[in-house]
């Protein structure tokens, strides 16, 4: 089992790092508490703010980008445009959806 000398990339320390491990992408940190302040330094978590079109979720009634995803009553999520996402909103057992 090969082995190389590397420093950790948040902090500096030297650590031995498996060559295979290197060759996966592995081995950067010499811990998780590197590893994670790394990650919260460098990549934000963003959240979807609803409103915004996403890039692979496309409106089940018209076909044009979604913005936000409502639970079914088949348990399935239906994904939504903006003008559409009103009436998706509706709950199936509320006063308005159970009028006929």
């Amino acid at each position: 089992m090969a082995t190389i000398t590397k420093a950790c990339e948040c902090c500096g320390k030297s650590m031995q790092v498996r060559s295979a491990d290197v060759a996966r992408g592995w081995g950067r940190f010499c811990s998780k508490s590197c590893k994670a302040a790394k990650q919260s330094s460098t990549t934000p978590r963003q959240r979807h703010d609803g409103f915004s079109e996403m890039k692979h979720k496309v409106c089940a009634e018209c076909g044009r980008p979604a913005v936000n995803g409502v639970h079914a009553v088949s348990g399935k999520i239906e994904w939504y445009c903006l003008d559409h996402m009103a009436d998706a909103t509706t709950h199936p057992f509320s006063e308005e959806a159970l009028q006929p």
